[in-house]
């Protein structure tokens, strides 16, 4: 018997791990079929039955590693009492694993700007996040999410700590309000 269940998602998520760690070590210019099933430790034909094409790979993997991300944001507000800092200051990488997948999404919406598509959605991603943390946080939504994004980044290069980042989006959401 064939078709969906829970070994087909397993091994769809192994491959997409593996662009994952591709992109992370090298960038998303060096995802390529074979490639990715070298590090899945499968055969191309297996990459190709989930993922016919580069383009489907690609796609798969912009897409997957922005539900992990909103899947995490999720999680942490729900459980937060404070939602609008918590959706904040978990976009600020703190463990490794955090900074990798920081790392890994960085590089899939740069890749992204470049097809239109793919900029869309990205855009509406956005466009969901602002609307989010407008109804928690106000009319000022844009610009904390900005300072949010931008001390990210600054902790990815040892410009920051994270705790540093946090707290100044702290600091930003008491001045504001």
């Amino acid at each position: 018997m064939r078709g969906r269940g829970a070994a087909h998602d397993e091994r769809r998520g192994a491959i997409l791990e593996a662009v994952f760690a591709i992109v992370d070590a090298e960038g998303t210019h060096q995802v390529s079929i074979r490639r990715v099933a070298e590090q899945a430790g499968v055969s191309v034909g297996r990459v190709q039955h989930y993922f016919p094409s580069k383009d489907d790979l690609l796609t798969a993997a912009f897409t997957a590693i922005n539900d992990l991300g909103a899947a995490r944001v999720r999680a942490r507000v729900s459980a937060s009492a404070d939602p609008a800092e918590a959706l904040l200051t978990e976009l600020i990488p703190a463990t490794a694993e955090d900074r990798r997948l920081y790392r890994v999404a960085q590089a899939f919406e740069a890749h992204a700007l470049t097809r239109p598509e793919l900029a869309a959605r990205l855009r509406e991603s956005y466009d969901s996040l602002i609307a989010v943390l407008t109804a928690l946080a106000g009319p000022a939504a844009r610009e904390r999410l900005a300072l949010a994004l931008g001390l990210a980044n600054l902790t990815l290069t040892g410009n920051l700590t994270p705790e540093e980042a946090r707290a100044i989006v702290r600091s930003g959401i008491e001045k504001r309000g």
